[in-house]
Parts: C-alpha cells; sequence; structure tokens
C-alpha cells in the first residue's frame, strides 16, 4: 500500500482525500464499494494503490481505499471508519473473518475446493482467493489493489498453515502463474466436491483452475440426472457431467471447444470409476453440435448449457442478449418434449430480470412454453453485499420444456 511522504493509511494519520462530486454516501454505506472516476475530485500526481480518504466537499469523511489513476473504477472501498488504518493488520482481520465464515459451510472430508475470499463479499474488493487441497490461488484486479500482495501472502501463510496449505500461487488476468511462496505442483491437483474427484490445473486452467461458483449447481444437476440422458454444453473439464454420470443418468454427452477440456474431463471421469464407453466426449464448436445434433433428430432429456460470459462490458449487452436468445433457443431444439433444460449466465453486465427475459424468448422461437423449476446463484462461499448487484453475476435456471400444440 503506498503512501505519500509523512501520510499514512488512517488511524489517526491523514490520507491524501479525494472529494465526492455525486450523492453517493447512502450507497456506500448500504455496502457498494466502488467509486467511478467522474465520481470523484482527484489531486494529481497519485500512484496505484495510494491509500486515500473520501470526503465530502466540507470535509467530513466518507470513507478510505485504494486509489487507482489507470482505471475507471478509480477508488476501491475498505474501510467507512476514519479511525481504521487500511493496512497489513486489516487484510490479515478481514481474511481471518472470510475463513472463519467458511468453516461449517462444508463438509471438509467431502469438499477441499472452495473460495476463501470472495473480493467485496469479504470486505477485501479485487481480492479473490480460492482453495484447492494444499493449494491457494491469489487473483487481484487492478494494479492498485497489487499493493496488497505482501500483506495477503503473509495472512495466507500464516492463517492456512495450520490447515495444511503449502503453497500460495498468484493468476494474473492473462493467465500468467506466479509462485508466491510454497512448493509449485507438479501437474494437475485433485480436490474433492462433495466426494466427487476432479482434477485441477491451477496453473494454466480457466480462472483458477476450476469454476467454484457452480458447486451447488453442479449437485442439483447430479440430483435430477438419474435415468436421464443428458448434454452438457461449454463443458470444460466435465463438472456437470461427472455430477450427472454419478447420479445415475444412463449417458452423458459432454461437449467443449478445447481439446484439452475434453481429455481432462475423460480423467475425471476415470478418477470417479465411471465407464467411459457409456458417455460420450466431443471437442468441438457447441453450435456445431447443436446443429448436427437437430439435423439427427437426436434429444436428450437434460440439456445443461453454461456459456462463457457473452457480456464483457455494458456496451456488449445488447449482443450479448442475442447471442444468449440464440443458443438457448437451439439448445431447446433438442430437449425432449417435457424436458429440462439447466441455462447459465455469468455474464454481471446481464441482470436477472434480463436473463429471464432472454429465455423467455428463446422459448418463443422454438414453440417450446417454459416452466421455470429453479433459479439459483453463486454458493454461500461466494457472497456478495446486498447493496452491490454488480456483485450477484450467476444467474442458473432449470426449465422444464413442454411443446406447444402445432
Amino acid at each position: 500500500m503506498k503512501r505519500q511522504p509523512g501520510r499514512g493509511a488512517g488511524g489517526g494519520v491523514s490520507c491524501p482525500r479525494v472529494i465526492l462530486r455525486r450523492n453517493l454516501v447512502r450507497s456506500l454505506h448500504e455496502g457498494h464499494p466502488w467509486l467511478f472516476r467522474e465520481a470523484l475530485e482527484i489531486p494529481p500526481g497519485l500512484p496505484a494503490g495510494t491509500v486515500v480518504d473520501v470526503v465530502q466537499r466540507d470535509g467530513r469523511f466518507v470513507a478510505r481505499g485504494l486509489f487507482d489513476p489507470g482505471s475507471p473504477l478509480a477508488v476501491r472501498v475498505y474501510s467507512l471508519l476514519p479511525e481504521e488504518p487500511l493496512d497489513e493488520e486489516l487484510v490479515g482481520r478481514r481474511l481471518a473473518g472470510a475463513l472463519a465464515a467458511r468453516r461449517g459451510l462444508l463438509q471438509p472430508d467431502r469438499t477441499t475446493a472452495y473460495r476463501w475470499c470472495n473480493g467485496e463479499g469479504d470486505f477485501l474488493p479485487g481480492v479473490v482467493l480460492d482453495r484447492y487441497g494444499p493449494l491457494v490461488v491469489l487473483r487481484l484486479d487492478g494494479e492498485a489493489v497489487r499493493s496488497l500482495r505482501p500483506a495477503i501472502g503473509q495472512a495466507v501463510r500464516l492463517l492456512g498453515a495450520p490447515d495444511g496449505v503449502r503453497a500460495l500461487v498468484e493468476r494474473a488476468r492473462h493467465g500468467v502463474a506466479e509462485l508466491l511462496w510454497g512448493e509449485a505442483p507438479a501437474g494437475p491437483v485433485e480436490v474433492l466436491e462433495h466426494g466427487h474427484r476432479f482434477a485441477v490445473d491451477v496453473l494454466a486452467g480457466q480462472k483458477t483452475g476450476f469454476f467454484l461458483d457452480q458447486r451447488e449447481n453442479r449437485r442439483l444437476v447430479g440430483e435430477l440426472a438419474r435415468g436421464l440422458s443428458v448434454a452438457n454444453l461449454f463443458a470444460y473439464t466435465g463438472g456437470f457431467s461427472v455430477y450427472a454420470a454419478r447420479g445415475g443418468a444412463r449417458r452423458v454427452e459432454t461437449v467443449d471447444l478445447a481439446r484439452p477440456a475434453i481429455d481432462a474431463a475423460r480423467e475425471n471421469f476415470r478418477r470417479n470409476g465411471l465407464p467411459l464407453e457409456a458417455h460420450g466426449f466431443f471437442a468441438e464448436d457447441a453450435f456445431a453440435w447443436l446443429d448436427r445434433t437437430v439435423a439427427s433428430r437426436t434429444r436428450y432429456d437434460l440439456v445443461i448449457v453454461d456459456p462463457p460470459s457473452f457480456a464483457p462490458s455494458a456496451e456488449a449487452l445488447p449482443r450479448a442478449l442475442a447471442a444468449y436468445t440464440d443458443l438457448f433457443a437451439r439448445a431447446l431444439a433438442v430437449v425432449v418434449p417435457g424436458g429440462l433444460l439447466a441455462a447459465a449466465s455469468c455474464s454481471s453486465h446481464v441482470d436477472e430480470r434480463a436473463f429471464l427475459g432472454v429465455l423467455k424468448e428463446a422459448g418463443r422461437r422454438v414453440r417450446r412454453p417454459l416452466r421455470l423449476l429453479g433459479l439459483a446463484g453463486q454458493p454461500a462461499d461466494h457472497p456478495v453485499p446486498p447493496g452491490f448487484p454488480e456483485g450477484r453475476y450467476l444467474k442458473f435456471a432449470v426449465l422444464r420444456a413442454d411443446c406447444r400444440d402445432a
């Protein structure tokens, strides 16, 4: 955490001040931790990672955070208390609280992979820590937040050592992995999730190696799949597929464009004692697979569609909604009458109302009346402040697809 000469991080020592130009005090007090550049008057010359006090025009303290000159998101807020320093002790305290909050959520003998710190939801904006057995993977969002890296590394070492943590790896957004301390894994790390075994590549896999936010939705799919034929699109390393097969599905088709992901899915089937010959694995574009399946008149009792984010920005939202509508309509075309569609969106710019609107339009296009059986999001180890709707990015809907009479 960078400090100006003669300035500190609070606790009775003044910090550089940025002035609120907009009336956002209530929003901050309700838990929204972001302040964008246009909402602030910022003194020149502040480097990334400077601890700043956000004040009203009359000088009254509002919040304390980290400044990022290179981002439209100029200040992430870490405290609303003028007497609370933004320092190593705060970071350690927040990570200890986050770890304590996870105890009791999961059975440690059946689940060894979970999110330790969910950034804004654990009052450490921009900081993500994911636990994979003996390893912890760190992701930092933005240059300013990188000033917290030494404090995070020290806290993870102290808090994780008694619980068997042996290494900390940082994953940059461009995919490069850096070992911060401990011993790097020689290959994929095996973890348990509700008793299911998965090999996770923490050094090169997507996100931090696995999509931990879909854990409870995978369990739901496992409960629904008994006796069904299942297709899993954008399957990555086959998380939903393993749950479905172990849940008693009579056949599971796993589809992903990336050949290494499909190879990893096969390996995950082997680790769980599932017969490969009873199921199908396709390194193929999901849209091409859907077109081929429609043409062959093959249909499935349950189709799972968990695509990557189609809306990386607000500007991309119209195109994203059109793409989701087209994808879900195509998926519905391969669902048997009365069968199930499990559809997901991880786009934070697509809110729940827009997501349900997309599903409604998809059903209309293919003349399939839909009944929403359930709508879920992130699990309990991915908490979100109530006043921070951007954090509720994941939507997961299970729908029954009927047929309209011609």
